[in-house]
């Protein structure tokens, strides 16, 4: 008789654990042939849900075991849906993300049972927020076409902003649209602080209309704030320094010519930003593509050797330095070498006094 009792509640957990996990969307294994051949089913007809991810992507996982398992997911998309998902850098997975154009993760596409994009979604968010952006989606009107039929018709910040931000988020250039609408739109729109943020976040660095911008940059500081422009303009030039500091630009497929960096280095200079350690990449990127390691180094003596030694940005500066030896005629590592040697007289002066310090207190 117990060992009936406990069969039964082993069923039971069985049938539990099988009902919980049917709760949550229901990812099918299948082709995406296979996909819409089944959405295209008369007795049934669905449309096709393909959550495009790849192994590294940190919010794809979280969307995978966080969100998609809830009910409430499962409610909304298993009747509507025939769900499949696909590693966007293996087998079907590479030829599906080059034929929708996948180059942000995690997307999620909606197309029709002929595979035809009816728009996309793209990004992490929890399952009701998810569930919205979707339903927001399925309505033609806001499909990338429906919102570029829309602007093609009136061309104005109504109709541009909602196109721009579709383009963003599916990996397109929005400059040529906001480019467009900030020659037509009345002086309150284009200074608005929802278009500058994005025209700021968007144009590439230098481009023509980037240059459109800046020349208005006082009325661009007094609409968001100097701070919060001065940063947005940073930050799209921050990492490729780095890389064209760090010499691996190529791996990245990120390339600038010597002129181009001037003009970043120039422009970054002018902001009269706050000094921080991270606005020295701009200079250093300037001596590495002119291939200019002795300017670089008396560069560091001069500026980056006073910089506190428990800054972690003056590591990465550091090591950028160090990197360079290699490449290094004898006189440029005996200086180079000159130069650790006094971060080593600099580093045993401070942890002389902060031993003071501490005897100081320990008497």
């Amino acid at each position: 008789m117990r060992v009936f009792i406990v069969s039964i509640f082993l069923a039971i957990g069985v049938l539990c654990k099988q009902n919980t996990i049917a709760q949550g969307i229901i990812f099918q294994q299948l082709t995406l042939k296979e996909a819409m051949a089944k959405a295209a089913d008369p007795a049934s007809p669905k449309l096709i849900f393909v959550d495009c991810y790849t192994s590294w992507c940190g919010p794809c996982i979280e969307m995978a075991k966080q969100e998609f398992p809830k009910k409430v997911s499962g409610d909304f998309f298993n009747p509507k849906f025939v769900s499949v998902k696909f590693d966007i850098e293996k087998g079907e997975g590479i030829d599906i993300g080059k034929k929708y154009d996948v180059k942000i993760f995690p997307t999620f596409l909606i197309l029709n049972a002929k595979g035809e994009e009816i728009n996309r979604v793209v990004g992490k968010a929890v399952a009701e927020e998810f569930i919205e952006k979707v339903k927001v989606a399925l309505n033609p009107n806001n499909s990338l076409a429906g919102l570029k039929a829309a602007y093609e018709k009136e061309k104005n910040m109504t109709t541009a902003l909602p196109y721009a931000q579709a383009l963003y988020e599916n990996a397109r250039d929005p400059s040529p649209v906001l480019s467009e609408v900030f020659d037509k739109a009345m002086d309150y729109e284009r200074f608005s602080g929802d278009y500058l943020k994005m025209a700021l976040e968007t144009a590439d660095f230098g481009s023509p209309f980037f240059r459109k911008l800046m020349l208005d940059k006082r009325r661009i500081d007094q609409a968001i704030g100097t701070e919060v422009a001065n940063r947005i303009i940073f930050d799209k030039v921050r990492k490729h320094m780095y890389l064209i500091a760090n010499e691996t630009g190529a791996r990245y497929n990120v390339f600038y010519t010597p002129q181009q960096v001037e003009d970043i280095a120039y422009t970054i200079s002018l902001l009269k930003m706050e000094p921080t350690p991270e606005l020295h990449m701009c200079r250093v990127a300037l001596y590495v593509v002119n291939k200019d390691l002795d300017g670089m180094i008396n560069y560091y003596k001069r500026y980056i050797n006073s910089m506190p030694d428990n800054d972690v940005f003056k590591g990465i500066l550091d090591g950028i330095l160090a990197s360079k030896v290699h490449n290094a005629t004898d006189a440029q590592k005996a200086a180079i070498k000159e130069y650790f040697q006094l971060e080593k007289k600099n580093f045993e002066r401070q942890a002389k006094y902060s031993q003071g310090q501490l005897d100081a207190l320990s008497r």
